[in-house]
């Protein structure tokens, strides 16, 4: 049977959650828990807060012979749920990645446990298997550089780690995750796992941390979280990210969302890879696709240029071989935008999902961000495209959307070398000294443009994504595109021009495949 939040997945075991106590009649509480659920967009797991919850999640059936005639007589069994974080867990087992499940950098176990002494994990805690898990989790924090390097984003490694966060994921002692650290980065003789730049600045900068030479690109690899100390500290970090997740509408709806999908195999992945290189396709960033075949990428003259099959393959595999990713929101200067296995993942594997055994259909605003920058700086253009600036600079199209994804996010000295600084100058002069004045005065400096665009993008989505879920209408996020059945693409497209209207912003959705 299924429920109106999952109409599509048949369960084959009594999915029920009793709100009030271990005794309660099986059937009332059930009809009580649906009606709470009536109101759309209310949360899968929203419930009654008892002391204690049971979840019904097996149902027996026994025979017994009753005056010569066999019965059936039906039971269940019951385990007791703690939180909304645990009952996704169990609804859902096999749609999200198991809780005791980390990706690592490769190499870093096998160095922690044969290369580091005993006396400099004992510093960590005094339980040798606790502080080797506790380094894996700390180098797992590190594991999306692999991905970030081999696509040509993060050549040199480094991701910021806030002491905060740290201090409260490996909340063992107070400098616990200082402990950690100093395994990492001074553990070895010859080598470092990690290295840190130990430099900060309030407002714009955490410490940066990168894996060291001879794990940075090595791969990565699935763990599984052996001891009970390092599982709790792991389940109760992963609890905070789902808290904080779930009151957001755009996490919400994804997790309703996620049941109707039907994700391609790694197998029809790399057959699809292979088809797409035979083509020449390209990427939206201009690179075109190529497989590495039986050679490194020392092996190409300009790799830089291209978009390796191999990387996406690996990619898609990390973000769906052992299950979703639970979607997070991003920090604040990433505007708050929603990170998932959908949103990270390459275009060409996302366009083979099917949503209710439909083909994926995908709706996305023209020229968003240029159209949020006029809207935001005090423009007068109306209704921007890239065709238009195309037709204004006689240049490629493709040119022009491909220095629209970083235009706005450049040093005003770097933004004046683009072709499309010309174009703004002259055409909205006012928009760019605002705009300019803004990048050299605030203490994000260059980048708060683009904060600020992702902020705008976020809230009109948001909006969006509420307004199609009043109508029971689950959607995919990618940014600034949803991911739909075809049978609600025009509608999904009818809200998103209506929304982005509201919000100031002069642009129109499309709709793709």
């Amino acid at each position: 049977m299924g429920n109106q939040f999952y109409p599509n997945v048949q369960f084959k075991m009594l999915s029920t959650l009793v709100p009030t106590s271990k005794y309660s009649n099986v059937q009332t509480n059930h009809n009580y828990y649906t009606k709470q659920l009536s109101t759309p967009l209310q949360s899968t797991i929203q419930y009654q807060q008892p002391s204690i919850n049971y979840y019904i999640n097996d149902v027996r059936y026994t025979t017994h012979a009753y005056r010569y005639v066999n019965t059936i007589q039906t039971s269940v069994s019951e385990d007791i749920i703690t939180s909304p974080f645990d009952y996704i867990y169990v609804k859902n087992p096999l749609l999200f990645r198991k809780q005791n499940l980390i990706h690592i950098p490769a190499k870093v176990e096998c160095s922690l446990r044969s290369r580091v002494s005993k006396k400099m994990l004992n510093n960590v805690h005094e339980d040798i298997e606790v502080a080797i898990e506790l380094c894996l989790l700390f180098s797992s924090l590190l594991t999306s550089t692999y991905f970030t390097w081999i696509n040509g984003k993060n050549e040199e490694g480094w991701k910021s780690l806030k002491s905060d966060y740290l201090r409260e994921l490996f909340k063992v002692e107070i400098n616990t995750y200082k402990a950690i650290r100093e395994v990492l980065e001074n553990g070895l003789k010859c080598d470092n796992i990690i290295e840190c730049d130990h430099k900060s600045a309030i407002g714009l900068k955490c410490f940066g941390h990168r894996l060291g030479e001879e794990y940075l690109g090595k791969g990565v690899k699935p763990y599984e979280l052996q001891t009970n100390q390092v599982k709790l500290i792991w389940k109760n970090n992963q609890e905070r990210i789902f808290n904080q997740s779930f009151e957001n509408p755009i996490c919400r709806n994804l997790i309703d969302f996620y049941p109707s999908l039907e994700l391609p195999t790694y197998e029809e992945a790399f057959i699809r890879s292979k088809e797409m290189v035979k083509n020449g396709h390209t990427t939206k960033k201009g690179k075109k696709l190529k497989s590495l075949g039986k050679h490194n990428k020392n092996y190409f003259k300009d790799p830089a240029k291209y978009s390796f099959v191999e990387d996406g393959l690996a990619t898609y595999k990390y973000l769906t071989e052992s299950g979703l990713m639970m979607p997070r929101v991003g920090n604040e200067y990433s505007g708050g935008r929603i990170i998932d296995s959908l949103a990270l993942m390459p275009s060409y594997f996302r366009s083979m999902i099917t949503i209710n055994g439909e083909p994926v259909v995908e709706c996305d605003f023209s020229c968003l961000h240029p159209n949020i920058a006029i809207a935001t700086y005090g423009g007068s253009i109306e209704f921007l495209t890239h065709q238009k600036i195309a037709d204004e600079l006689n240049i490629d199209l493709k040119q022009v959307k491909i220095e629209h994804l970083s235009f706005f996010n450049k040093h005003p000295k770097d933004m004046e070398r683009s072709p499309l600084y010309q174009y703004y100058i002259s055409k909205e002069p006012e928009m760019m000294k605002k705009m300019i004045k803004e990048k050299y005065n605030s203490f994000r400096k260059y980048k708060i443009t683009s904060q600020n665009m992702f902020e705008k993008e976020v809230e009109i989505m948001t909006d969006v994504i509420l307004q199609l879920s009043k109508e029971s209408i689950r959607v995919g996020y990618v940014y600034d595109a949803l991911l739909c059945n075809p049978n609600d693409a025009l509608r999904v497209k009818e809200v998103m021009d209506d929304i982005v209207l509201k919000h100031g912003v002069k642009t129109t959705a499309k709709i793709g495949t």
